[in-house]
């Protein structure tokens, strides 16, 4: 009977609320998409970019996450993007005929997006189930400028050799997993080549620099799974990678109303976990002018800064490359550079 109710006010949620279908043109593709913006707003609303799984869709996805339902109370929106055959191009064999340049996609969804809405650019988030997951982590890869947070549900990082990471700023990141996954697996080996959970969070941990952990029994009982949770942070910033490890958990979303209850609710924690980051306040990896992170300032900074210079977005004036943080990057910014480098 809990259940029962749980689906039924689920779907009046969503009948009050509702969602706005979208289409836009990309790489000679009809991309489609759905916004759901909440009725009560305090300025422009933050955004979740929420990532369906291999095989699945966007309006399915909208009703298995129950995401509208602790986005909208906070005033935060979410969009819906569909993949192209129902799939997000990540560099695995198994979305080989999707060629698109989702990255790219997903950065003309967000301007898209913020025509149409009041959108808060600062406090746009990326999450997915599944491939969607995969997404997401590609995301933390490529579009950290974009984006602020990131949360990935049964989903691995893949890293592959089409990808330009370009870390300029710390990057949250959290990620739900259960131990019983068939499909996407929670131990290695993986059967796709992608990292495992525990690779994952060595990658980012390193990312982030993150050298202290937190550790939190969550137990479940009465048929409810338990998990664990895992926080990984260190002095000085708020940047923190979180797993939640639930035991024998499968391949779901877990808290969606459609699967088997545990102590963890996906849409809950990503929503809380989301809002405490925004990209104009998350510190820089390298504020000492090595642009593109490998340790030393040399020639290829000078090259980075001069890159981005040209393809910077009004409201990245607190972006990594104002070296003299006088809310402009400019030909000074470039200066600096010039005088570590020449």
């Amino acid at each position: 009977m809990r259940v029962f109710l749980k689906i039924i006010t689920f779907f009046a949620m969503n009948f009050i609320f509702g969602q706005d279908y979208h289409t836009m043109e990309h790489e000679g593709n009809t991309r489609q998409y759905y916004v759901s913006y909440p009725e009560i707003t305090q300025g422009p609303a933050p955004l979740i970019i929420a990532m369906h799984g291999f095989g699945g869709n966007a309006y399915d996805f909208i009703f298995s996450t129950d995401l509208d339902s602790y986005a909208h109370p906070n005033g935060v929106a979410v969009v819906y993007p569909q993949g192209l055959g129902s799939s997000w191009s990540v560099g695995t064999f198994w979305t080989s005929f999707n060629n698109s340049d989702d990255v790219d996609f997903i950065r003309q969804l967000i301007d898209n997006i913020a025509q149409d809405y009041e959108i808060d650019q600062n406090r746009i988030y990326a999450t997915g189930m599944s491939n969607g997951g995969y997404m997401a982590y590609e995301l933390a890869c490529e579009l950290s400028d974009k984006i602020a947070a990131f949360g990935s549900v049964t989903g691995n990082f893949m890293l592959n050799e089409d990808q330009t990471c370009f870390f300029e700023k710390e990057i949250p990141i959290l990620h739900i997993h259960g131990t019983n996954d068939l499909v996407v697996d929670y131990y290695p080996p993986s059967f796709d080549g992608a990292l495992t959970v525990s690779e994952s969070i060595d990658y980012w941990n390193q990312v982030n620099q993150l050298n202290n952990l937190e550790t939190e029994t969550m137990s479940g009982s009465g048929g409810v799974l338990s998990a664990e949770k895992f926080t990984y942070y260190r002095a000085g910033t708020d940047t923190e990678f979180i797993h939640y490890k639930v035991e024998n958990g499968g391949h779901v979303w877990f808290g969606s109303p459609f699967v088997g209850p545990s102590v963890v609710n996906s849409s809950e924690i990503l929503v809380e976990f989301f809002l405490n980051y925004a990209l104009n306040e998350l510190p820089c990896l390298n504020p000492d002018g090595d642009i593109n992170d490998d340790g030393e300032i040399n020639t290829f900074d000078f090259i980075q800064m001069l890159s981005n210079m040209s393809s910077l977005d009004d409201f990245d004036v607190n972006t990594c490359l104002d070296l003299n943080a006088d809310n402009n990057i400019d030909i000074i910014d470039l200066i600096m550079i010039s005088d570590l480098v020449f």
